[in-house]
């Protein structure tokens, strides 16, 4: 479900590079973001709260639109889409068809059946977003605002904007595409700045619309706020903090506990699956609680959002390491003064000389070799 509903907001971080004219937000962001904030991750079971349930007849079909209705409550979509990775509702019968039963009601006119199955077709989110549906609105303008002419982005800008006050959907969904905006590769580095990289009001707007989304989010949006605010340092103090407040909740909220191997063999054997998808999903966990440790310290090292705490810091880079090895973590530490040579063999080209973090001529990042020079005439 949330693949099929949300692949919109994934994909935020890819639109278009072409510069897009600035405009006046609605609210003044300066005054949303020196307002305290108070920020809370949501409970699983707060997410879950009002899910229908089968009924004691059975009757699949009416359930599964309940539950369709039901994830797609406008502002709500960010929150609820969220535990519904498999796409069925967590109580369907076992062996039923849940995409033929999506099938048959968008056939009998199911709004939402009609938006899972136009999800991929233009035209047909289109005409569902013409007749009043606000979630097929949001869908198009959300795509609009990721790959659009221009005018489509400046329009797509212009409704989130006008919806995000009184829905979270739109709040989150504008908010994270101006902070996409940055001069990482991992975000892309397009949008509507030039040159790619958010303007100081553009990461104040996004970061007060994404404010109203913390109040109450899941762990894993949490997660995504605070990175994608923190990923702008030194822009604007209030943002600083507001992201550094929000990432210290996700860290409480995590376990860096390096995650064991499981003892498999070469190949997987029957029974192993479940184990391996278990421990699949630990390793998402621990990167995440990962990310929100790397973000967090280097605010910390440097003070942004708050006072300078570099033994914190240094802590919190040492549990990313060892976790999972990761990288930034380690050379984070080395300019730090930490001793850590221990890790020196994970991060050491191959023998030979041959550096492997090095790219081929002509890649990003490497200039192309000089032409050979003619001979003169």
């Amino acid at each position: 479900m949330k693949a099929i509903i949300l692949a919109g907001i994934s994909a935020l971080a890819l639109g278009a590079c072409a510069a897009m004219p600035a405009a006046a937000p609605g609210a003044t962001s300066e005054a949303i973001l020196a307002e305290p904030a108070q920020f809370r991750i949501l409970s699983d079971a707060e997410v879950a709260a009002g899910m229908p349930a089968m009924s004691a007849s059975a009757d699949v079909k009416a359930y599964v639109a309940a539950f369709i209705d039901w994830v797609l409550e406008p502002g709500q979509l960010i929150n609820r889409s969220a535990l519904f990775m498999t796409g069925a509702p967590p109580e369907m019968p076992e062996g039923v068809d849940f995409n033929a039963i999506v099938e048959a009601l968008a056939e009998e006119g199911h709004p939402g059946a009609k938006l899972i199955i136009s999800s991929g077709e233009p035209d047909g989110l289109a005409a569902l977003a013409a007749s009043g549906d606000g979630t097929a609105a949001l869908a198009v303008h959300m795509n609009n605002i990721s790959a659009g002419s221009l005018q489509q982005k400046i329009d797509a800008r212009d409704w989130l904007r006008s919806q995000a006050p009184t829905n979270k959907d739109a709040a989150f969904a504008l908010g994270s595409f101006l902070l996409s905006q940055t001069e990482n590769g991992d975000m892309m580095g397009m949008g509507f700045a030039p040159g790619g990289v958010a303007t100081p009001g553009e990461v104040r707007e996004g970061a007060a619309l994404l404010l109203k989304v913390a109040e109450a989010a899941p762990l894993d949006i949490m997660l995504q706020i605070g990175t994608m605010m923190g990923a702008h340092p030194g822009v604007d103090a209030a943002v600083d903090g507001h992201a550094r407040k929000i990432l210290e909740l996700v860290v409480a909220e995590t376990d860096a506990t390096p995650i064991p191997m499981p003892g498999f063999g070469d190949e997987l054997q029957e029974g192993d699956m479940d184990e391996y998808l278990a421990y699949e999903e630990k390793l998402g966990e621990l990167s995440a609680a990962v990310e929100a440790r790397v973000m967090l310290a280097g605010m910390l090292a440097k003070g942004h959002g708050g006072a300078t705490d570099i033994e914190r810091a240094t802590a919190l880079y040492r549990s990313a390491l060892e976790a999972t090895q990761d990288y930034r973590a380690y050379e984070a530490l080395i300019e730090l003064g930490v001793d850590v040579s221990a890790y020196d063999a994970l991060f050491a080209p191959p023998e030979g000389g041959e550096d492997w973090w090095d790219l081929e001529p002509g890649q990003e990042g490497e200039e192309e070799p000089a032409p050979p020079a003619h001979a003169p005439h």
